[in-house]
């Protein structure tokens, strides 16, 4: 999800050809200075990405013994670019992925002696957490709870096959504002709502200008929504529960009350009781994407028979194209649909889902089978592959 993502964000900038390398979770992009700016400014509005940062330094293992002083001098270049000149005090976290043992112990030595030798030379008191491991990668959580974003660096190293890939974090996702932000929500409903991550993901794969209209058709507690308006889209949403209803009108009046009067938040949003073949009562304008995470099915705690699975999945497709029909004709030709679907397991092997092709067919829809960049095929699971009700994420085109 999180390269998906990715290759969206990169798009913007009209980046349609990468040179990357993929290593276990990481991602090494050959970018110029300007953007890598833009990326790291960007990365504030993505919901699946989790850390980003510089590669500063790239060494061949043989060279371990000439590492020190490069490190010293890039950590010296680093560390008066930090807002700590008045405290002189920094904490450190040191990151070593490599899977050879020896090498992860001689560069934990090298590192943690550069940063003494560093903090000794720039008068600064300098404190390692958990000195005695030979890594401490911090967690998203972490990162914030112990308030490295305001005085302390993560300092990551990759060892990828014979090179040594050394620099450090310039942006973390922050957990504490979606924590905050669920928590204050007037109104949460279990089975009625999107993450705030996936949410913002949604959106952001959307590819929506600001200021023209999101549509989600089934807006629940309006998550959805409430994440576009926060990329200053307007947002239209209905549902044809009236507890659902109620649920999204309740937070996102909650939303608007956080912005002054001037800024006319309570006007860039609308929410109706609506079936959807009765949009043109409430729609009279082009939409600018279709966003939506729509009723997935029963709520169910064991493997269904393989025919109840196969009902299911026929009542959702029908009920899909019946929406989207309607739906996409007040869609602008060239935007799109980021639609989620059910993947129900009805056995320990297998799986069934709605005929996403078969709804892009009826829809008059081209269904996208990979992303620009990163060659990441479409639909994308998400969650676990184990899990008795599973969610793909399909993303069409008028």
């Amino acid at each position: 999800m999180s390269k998906l993502e990715l290759s969206s964000i990169l798009e913007e900038f009209s980046i349609t050809e990468l040179k990357f390398q993929e290593w276990k979770k990481y991602l090494l992009l050959e970018l110029s200075k300007e953007q890598q700016t833009k990326l790291i400014k960007s990365l504030e509005k993505s919901g699946s990405i989790i850390k980003a940062g510089f590669i500063e330094l790239e060494e061949k293992v043989n060279d371990l013994n000439e590492l020190k002083p490069k490190i010293i001098a890039y950590l010296k270049k680093t560390l008066q670019t930090l807002p700590i000149q008045k405290t002189r005090k920094i904490k450190f976290s040191i990151n070593i992925q490599t899977s050879t043992i020896t090498i992860r112990k001689q560069l934990n030595s090298i590192i943690k002696k550069s940063i003494y030798q560093t903090s000794s030379d720039l008068l600064f008191e300098s404190k390692i957490r958990s000195p005695k491991k030979e890594t401490s990668e911090l967690s998203p959580y972490q990162f914030f709870k112990e308030n490295f974003h305001k005085r302390g660096i993560e300092i990551t190293c990759l060892v990828i096959k014979s090179t040594i890939f050394i620099g450090h974090l310039k942006w973390v996702t922050n957990p504490l504002k979606d924590i905050k932000q669920d928590e204050e929500r007037p109104v949460r409903l279990f089975t009625h709502g999107t993450s705030i991550k996936l949410a913002r993901t949604l959106v952001n794969l959307s590819k929506i200008q600001e200021g023209d209209v999101l549509f989600d058709p089934f807006c629940g507690t309006g998550t959805i929504l409430l994440e576009g308006l926060k990329q200053n889209l307007q947002a239209i949403g209905i549902d044809r529960d009236p507890k659902s209803v109620r649920a999204s009108k309740a937070n996102l009046n909650h939303f608007s009350m956080k912005f002054p009067s001037k800024e006319r938040m309570k006007d860039k949003w609308s929410i109706y009781l609506l079936d959807s073949q009765n949009l043109n009562e409430v729609i009279d304008i082009k939409i600018g994407g279709l966003v939506t995470e729509p009723y997935l099915g029963p709520f169910i705690k064991e493997l269904p028979t393989k025919e109840k699975a196969k009902d299911t999945m026929t009542m959702l497709e029908k009920l899909y194209t019946k929406v989207l029909q309607k739906s996409v004709e007040y869609l602008k030709t060239g935007h799109r649909v980021i639609l989620i679907i059910p993947e129900y397991r009805y056995s320990q092997d297998y799986s069934i889902y709605p005929d996403y092709q078969k709804i892009a067919k009826n829809c008059k829809l081209e269904f996208q089978t990979k992303s620009t960049l990163f060659n990441v095929k479409l639909p994308v699971q998400i969650g676990r592959k184990h899990n008795i009700i599973n969610r793909k994420l399909v993303i069409y085109t008028k």
